[in-house]
């Protein structure tokens, strides 16, 4: 990978995560809504979300599918889930999941690869990801193609793409 994809690929993520913050921030049931300087809290499932965006960063996917997937965990009421969230907010400190660098946010995430934390996490946010539509179109993948009659129907037997033998 070159310097310069390094650096389209940093700016993206960075718009991202401030798309996302936003999102959530609009999302949010918070009482800062009249009073825009001041700062909206790191709800659980807004910290959740911004910790499945880590883990599957597709900018150009709605910040909807993201907080789906911290709304899914919150309400899961998961013990795994609430020490996760402990050892999250104490790898940030005093700071804002959002506002760490990404280096800090990928060191605290490798920290807890190994707990039933992370593994809720992942499986709840590949179901959530991988299921949409959005991302179905972004992978370039048809869909089901149960309600279409298979794929027998639905050009299994097309190899039209291959070269033509001699």
């Amino acid at each position: 990978m070159n310097i310069t994809s390094l650096q389209r690929r940093r700016m993206l993520l960075a718009i991202s995560h401030i798309a996302l913050a936003s999102s959530l921030a609009a999302c949010s049931d918070g009482d800062s809504a009249g009073n825009a300087a001041a700062p909206v809290a790191e709800t659980d499932a807004a910290l959740l979300a911004a910790v499945a965006f880590d883990l599957f960063p597709f900018a150009e996917l709605p910040a909807a599918l993201y907080a789906q997937v911290g709304e899914r965990l919150a309400a899961a009421g998961s013990p795994a889930v609430a020490e996760g969230l402990v050892q999250l907010r104490a790898a940030a400190g005093e700071t804002p999941w959002l506002e760490l660098e990404e280096s800090s946010r990928l060191a605290a995430l490798t920290a807890l690869q190994a707990t039933p934390f992370f593994a809720a996490a992942r499986a709840t946010a590949l179901e959530v990801l991988f299921r949409a539509p959005e991302t179905f179109a972004l992978l370039g993948y048809g869909g089901s193609a149960i309600e279409h009659g298979g794929y027998i129907e639905r050009g299994f037997a097309d190899i039209s793409w291959l070269p033509a033998q001699p």
